[in-house]
């Protein structure tokens, strides 16, 4: 199957980071949790990236894929990872 290896790990690395960032809490009986699945669809490959966070609002929701919108505080940031892996 033809991709394109290092634009897709950059893809991955984007997300994971944000999963990993979005589950950074200091509640000690919180167990930080990213699955990852993939599964072969005809000639597709699908796969899923899922953490047990508190999940994002509307609102962020409607803006994740614009360039340098972040909801990291400043320097913590660049708001792009999400919008060049779009």
């Amino acid at each position: 199957m033809a991709s394109y290896a290092s634009a897709l790990n950059q893809v991955f690395m984007n997300i994971i980071n944000n999963a990993i960032d979005a589950l950074e809490v200091s509640d000690t009986n919180f167990q930080p949790t990213i699955t990852i699945q993939t599964e072969l669809k005809k000639s597709n490959i699908l796969i899923r990236i899922a953490d047990n966070g508190i999940g994002m609002s509307k609102s962020v929701q409607n803006k994740i894929f614009n360039p340098f919108f972040t909801t990291k505080s400043v320097g913590s940031g660049t708001g792009l990872g999400l919008s060049t892996s779009y």
